[in-house]
């Protein structure tokens, strides 16, 4: 979490690490003493539910919407996992609002993940009955994407100069250390999304742990990374991942025709979203759970 007189995303303008793939080794896994259970956090047979607003890939339509999703806790308070372009309308469509949102998780840079911050920053902002969403996410990826993808919108309001901590109340993370929201533990894994000799964009997927319950893995965006997959500890039961099934394969998701290469303890655990318009694949037939369905809501 940002300590006082550190949250000023100002102070984190350092370029952000690059990452190469012979670094996940040791990158992905820092701490994994930290999946242990915190029981006295929450009371037993509470669940926590996790609703797609979309499952479509960056390029998508109306009918699958781009890959964000809502964590509701027990207490009832909600947690945007990231917020795309898509977001005004997927949320709509759900008969949600902003107001219904404690706050936002980022995994990573691309627009069909934040594209709509702006539009949740100045909702917000301008209402005065809403208060600031907290954004949980990692610290350098805080401060490329206000330089990189929203101060040209953002900064210039009013009289006054601002930054990111004006529209939400940031609270930045590192990959030493989970998060708690609402008695729910969330530690981050660094995965590899675009990975090229000229620089890097990892995503960080989430291990969602409630005590009591099934451990979720969320995988955000990924290339097909099989060696982290076979390192989710053993209280995972199921896991959202990435999958790409279009003919060309892009590289930079992991492809349908790699996960179902994966071992079968392991497929039998996925489920399949962020996939383009008709996926011509059978995943129920490959040893998976299926492609998840806009809309879809699990509870655990």
């Amino acid at each position: 979490m940002a300590q006082e007189g550190q949250s000023r995303i100002s102070t984190f303008q350092a370029p952000c690490k690059q990452y190469f793939i012979g670094d996940f080794e040791d990158l992905c896994w820092p701490k994994i003493e930290t999946f242990a259970y915190k029981k006295d956090l929450k009371k037993k047979g509470i669940l926590m539910q996790i609703k797609f607003l979309g499952v479509g890939s960056a390029f998508t339509t109306a009918e699958y919407y781009q890959s964000n999703l809502v964590v509701t806790a027990g207490s009832g308070k909600k947690l945007l996992l990231d917020c795309g372009t898509d977001i005004r309308f997927a949320l709509a469509e759900a008969k949600l609002s902003v107001a219904d949102f404690d706050g936002v998780y980022i995994s990573h840079q691309h627009a069909d993940h934040i594209g709509g911050l702006e539009y949740l920053a100045y909702v917000t902002f301008f209402n005065p009955g809403l208060k600031r969403p907290l954004m949980f996410v990692e610290q350098q990826l805080a401060a490329q994407i206000w330089t990189d993808s929203l101060k040209g919108g953002l900064s210039i309001v009013d009289d006054t100069p601002r930054d990111l901590n004006d529209f939400f109340d940031l609270q930045l993370l590192n990959l030493e250390k989970p998060f708690v929201w609402e008695g729910i533990t969330f530690t981050m894994v660094t995965m590899p999304h675009v990975m090229t000799n000229v620089g890097n964009i990892v995503s960080y997927g989430l291990l969602i742990e409630e005590p009591g319950h099934d451990t979720v893995f969320f995988s955000s965006d990924s290339t097909y990374a099989p060696e982290i997959l076979a390192k989710l500890p053993e209280s995972v039961t199921t896991i959202f991942h990435d999958c790409e099934t279009s003919p060309r394969h892009t590289g930079v998701h992991a492809h349908y025709t790699e996960l179902r290469q994966l071992p079968e303890s392991v497929r039998a655990k996925i489920w399949a979203y962020h996939y383009q318009v008709n996926p011509p694949f059978d995943p129920v037939k490959d040893g998976m759970l299926g492609f998840v369905q806009k809309g879809q809501e699990f509870s655990f």
